[in-house]
């Protein structure tokens, strides 16, 4: 049931979705994260996480990795990434 799931995502758009914000996320905390924090409300033990792992979990599905075991696939779901990814980089733009 999840390797259904899991593959409706497996989609070159969406790999395409997930590599840009991963990118994105990534780059604007290397580029000043000083200014980045202060945007999204600081790097605390809520958001710090959160992004650290929305990002890893970007960069895995949008290089095409499909994790084979259903925890991993669970822990690495990529529309949860999206959500918390998509929620940063709105915050910090808007």
């Amino acid at each position: 049931m999840l390797d259904g799931v899991y593959d409706r995502l497996h989609k070159r758009v969406l790999m395409l979705f997930s590599l840009v914000l991963a990118l994105t996320c990534a780059g604007l905390v290397i580029w000043d994260p000083q200014s980045f924090a202060d945007k999204i409300g600081g790097f605390h033990a809520a958001n710090a996480p959160a992004l650290i792992w929305a990002t890893c979990t970007g960069f895995i599905h949008g290089m095409g990795f499909k994790p084979r075991f259903w925890l991993w696939q669970i822990f690495f779901f990529p529309a949860l990434a999206w959500l918390v990814m998509v929620v940063m980089l709105t915050s910090a733009f808007f």
